[in-house]
């Protein structure tokens, strides 16, 4: 058991780490754009996590379940990412944009 000798392989968790740097910038570039409102910043998290869930799973050698023809964790981000257009969506119009912060004079 272990890693398989003669079989090269994606090195997927180097590509979670960048897809979670490319998610962070785009959190920290939209964070003061647009109208905020409660929860933007999770599911918008929730729903670029999802996306690129997805797409680096077809790269994994390992097999740790299947529903369908979806590892177990593609299935759970085609049913999130939905999810989270849906909430933003809903968020968007149904929540009261957030106070301004007011800032503290130092």
């Amino acid at each position: 058991m272990g890693t398989p000798l003669g079989v090269p392989l994606h090195p997927t968790q180097l590509y979670e780490a960048g897809a979670e740097l490319v998610i962070l910038a785009v959190l920290l570039a939209t964070e003061r754009k647009g109208r905020p409102f409660a929860g933007r910043t999770f599911w918008l998290y929730m729903l670029l996590y999802a996306v690129s869930r997805f797409f680096i799973e077809f790269f994994r050698g390992d097999e740790r379940g299947a529903v369908g023809v979806f590892s177990t964790s593609q299935f759970i981000s085609v049913l999130l990412a939905p999810l989270a257009i849906v909430m933003l969506v809903y968020l968007a119009r149904v929540v009261a944009p957030e106070p301004k912060r007011a800032r503290r004079a130092a």
